[in-house]
């Protein structure tokens, strides 16, 4: 401040100089020029000093204002953490809101760029989360399954460090769903299924150690839900639930869908259990359709099919095609986008056979199922089923059998025949 208020005195200083030179330089013109002049002096005078003066002072409160602001921006060598770290739970079966306060001595600091690095994840895994925000809250799913740790720190640059980045300490929290209930009592496992995008059953498992009089609830939620809902069509066994039935109304694709499994019992309470689905990771399609298998060359099979129908778009398919002279093993071929397949260099005197089936590709989703096989389809045959082979051998063992049965009956017969034959003429002889 001393260095600043020094600097504006000199300033004022040199202004006074400029203003009395000017001054008197003006005088000076003024009096060579005779009366004519000397009458307009005054108003000359003033015009020139008022100018001067406006001037003057615009400049130097300009300056001041410049050295005041330079002088009370002090330069920041360290920062704290961020303050008042908490994780609230929103009741969405996974998504945690997370939020937190400025350190105390970033305020007033207005030549500063703050922004925060957020670290999160399972306590028990080495895969964590790492954003960068300038804000002072995120929101995210987890798996409330298990511990949540949570860490942030302050990340500062700009005017106020001289232009070098200044990092804090980590603060950090650790989040614990409120879990009631024995953990014996939780589902064992949550299986989901999407059928050709059509629809989606999810079915879990009892522990053996359940309650045996439990009785499970499933809740959902996603983006397009203001709250969780129940499940509207529960699949049961025997009077109990087993798993839920989702209409194509109810899904929704490359968001998160959270579920949770929890329920009641008399004997003690029953633990929730959380999953979160990808749900075109789920999808099973339907079985490729319309097979159609020709030979336009005598050493050449050519095959073609159409893509399931469904809602599945036809570049997201991919397709496993099986191929086997009959009674060999399979050969498998995969196949992305085509619907089409050439064998070539077959031996037209042998029958080849073919099965198809499909599943979602990775350019459409990350995992999915592989659809049921289509019906085997043989070269020079009608379509026939996979238990074909056998029952012609038993066909042909059976043909044998069957004549030689045939033919000792005959045999028989005959015999039977010819002793009542001779035992009419005995009797006709007495």
């Amino acid at each position: 401040m001393f260095n600043s208020f020094h600097i504006l005195c000199r300033v004022q200083f040199r202004f006074r100089r400029y203003n009395n030179q000017s001054r008197e330089h003006r005088t000076e013109s003024l009096r060579a020029e005779g009366k004519r002049t000397t009458v307009k002096q005054p108003s000359l005078t003033m015009t020139g000093q008022s100018g001067i003066m406006s001037l003057n002072s615009i400049t130097v409160t300009f300056l001041a204002l410049v050295l005041w602001a330079s002088g009370t921006s002090a330069k920041l060598t360290s920062v704290g953490p961020p303050i008042d770290l908490q994780i609230r739970d929103l009741g969405l079966l996974g998504q945690l809101h997370i939020q937190w306060k400025a350190p105390l001595n970033l305020a007033g600091q207005s030549l500063c760029v703050i922004r925060y690095m957020l670290s999160y994840g399972n306590s028990d895994s080495t895969n964590c989360k790492n954003v960068i925000t300038n804000r002072m809250e995120y929101t995210d799913g987890f798996n409330l399954n298990k511990e949540i740790n949570v860490k942030i720190r302050t990340l500062v640059k700009g005017q106020c460090t001289n232009g070098t980045e200044l990092q804090s300490n980590w603060t950090e929290l650790v989040y614990r769903a409120y879990m009631e209930g024995h953990s014996d009592s939780k589902i064992k496992d949550l299986h989901c299924i999407v059928y050709n995008e059509e629809y989606m059953d999810c079915v879990w498992e009892m522990q053996s150690s359940a309650p045996h009089d439990v009785g499970y609830t499933l809740f959902y939620w996603h983006q397009e839900l203001e709250q969780a809902e129940q499940c509207k069509n529960y699949i049961e066994n025997q009077e109990s639930k087993i798993g839920c039935h989702f209409y194509s109304d109810d899904l929704i694709q490359f968001n998160d869908f959270n579920i949770c499994v929890n329920g009641s019992s008399e004997n003690k309470p029953v633990s929730p259990a959380y999953f979160t689905f990808q749900l075109q990771d789920l999808v099973k399609p339907a079985v490729p359709d319309k097979i159609n298998l020709t030979l336009p060359k005598t050493d050449e099979i050519y095959l073609e099919w159409e893509p399931p129908s469904g809602k599945i778009p036809p570049h997201c398919f991919e397709y496993q095609l099986d191929f086997r002279q009959r009674d060999f093993e399979w050969k498998s071929e995969l196949i992305i986008e085509e619907t089409t397949f050439i064998l070539s260099d077959v031996n037209p005197q042998i029958e080849y056979c073919f099965r198809l089936r499909a599943t979602v590709n990775m350019f459409c989703a990350d995992r999915g199922f592989w659809s049921e096989w289509s019906p085997v389809q043989c070269s020079g045959a009608k379509p026939v089923g996979e238990s074909t082979p056998i029952a012609l051998l038993l066909l042909m063992a059976l043909i044998p059998v069957t004549l030689v049965l045939c033919i000792l009956a005959l045999y028989f017969w005959i015999k039977q025949q010819r002793f009542t034959a001779k035992k009419l003429q005995w009797i006709d002889g007495l």
